[in-house]
């Protein structure tokens, strides 16, 4: 039976390479799963094939020669058009060449992904409810054990206060569990999720100004992005105003809110997306810029921080309009 009938036949993905590492055969299914036609794939040395890792490539034949033309299976990363496919390479050797049998993965990595998510997320939870909250219970108890003795109603006021800071954390839970477990990213109207933010806040005396207008990538979180920035404005800058500015920059969206406040200590300032981290006597449970930070991450942005006469927050965001 023809050999190349045989590859030609089979679901996986085949490349031959020659000892130098050069593409000497490709099966049809190998186009399929690369995204590309044989003249970018026959006659080119494998990291020379576009959408490989240059290097990674490269060093992984080499330690393929290096080992004897013994068996050896890797997970390689590809670029195919503009997203990330994983590719579990396995490679032996037929007459002094090499035979690659590759599968595309990307599903089962993206799963596995998903799962290590879902296990920091009960980390996150874990930790704050046995921090937070618990110390909250503790406050709690401890006024209700003055109000045996007597009924004082600045006290009961502070019970009540407590309670809410309480129910808040638990809030902010749901939140950081909605934030990273996510939905479908969408067309999301930038301007208009701002502005319903920003109306919550103008209610308390804050003045809130909202200009330009795009189209994003997004899903609901989106709304936490603009409600952490504003109240970090307000509670730690003393901010009485705050503009949001929106302006399509190509295939971004640049979104900058800029406040008016103190502006933030330049000795925290590298801090201030990490986890936990916490400053100054109103400092909170240190989880609300990490929730800006991995939400810009999941929707494939980047945010930055500086001062300018305050403190100035610059995201970018993927467009959802098309030229």
């Amino acid at each position: 039976m023809n050999f190349e009938l045989i590859l030609e036949n089979i679901a996986e993905a085949i490349i031959v390479l020659d000892e130098e590492g050069k593409v000497v055969y490709s099966n049809t299914p190998a186009f399929k799963v690369l995204g590309l036609n044989p003249e970018n794939i026959i006659g080119r040395r494998i990291w020379e094939i576009e959408g490989f890792n240059s290097k990674k490539a490269l060093e992984f034949f080499q330690r393929l020669k290096e080992g004897g033309f013994w068996k050896k299976r890797e997970i390689i990363e590809f670029r195919r058009d503009e997203e990330i496919v994983y590719t579990s390479v396995y490679a032996t050797a037929v007459d002094r060449e090499f035979l690659l049998a590759i599968r595309d993965i990307t599903p089962i990595i993206q799963a596995q992904k998903k799962v290590e998510e879902l296990n920091e997320i009960l980390r996150l939870v874990n930790k704050m409810l046995r921090h937070d909250v618990l110390n909250k219970l503790g406050v709690i108890r401890g006024f209700l054990e003055l109000l045996l003795d007597s009924y004082d109603r600045d006290m009961v006021e502070k019970v009540i206060a407590v309670t809410d800071e309480a129910v808040k954390i638990i809030d902010r839970m749901r939140e950081l569990e909605k934030t990273l477990i996510g939905s479908e990213l969408r067309p999301v109207n930038v301007r208009k999720v701002a502005e319903e933010v920003a109306e919550g806040y103008r209610q308390k005396g804050v003045e809130v100004n909202v200009s330009g207008e795009a189209l994003v990538m997004a899903d609901d979180a989106l709304y936490s992005i603009f409600d952490n920035l504003i109240n970090n404005s307000v509670k730690h800058g003393e901010s009485k105003r705050i503009d949001i500015s929106i302006e399509k920059k190509g295939e971004w969206c640049e979104i900058t809110v800029r406040d008016f406040g103190k502006g933030i200590p330049p000795e925290i300032m590298g801090k201030l997306f990490t986890e936990g981290f916490s400053y100054g006597k109103k400092a909170g449970s240190g989880i609300g810029l990490y929730i800006v930070r991995k939400t810009i991450e999941r929707y494939g942005g980047e945010v930055k921080v500086f001062n300018d006469n305050g403190a100035v927050f610059v995201i970018k965001l993927k467009s959802a309009e098309r030229k």
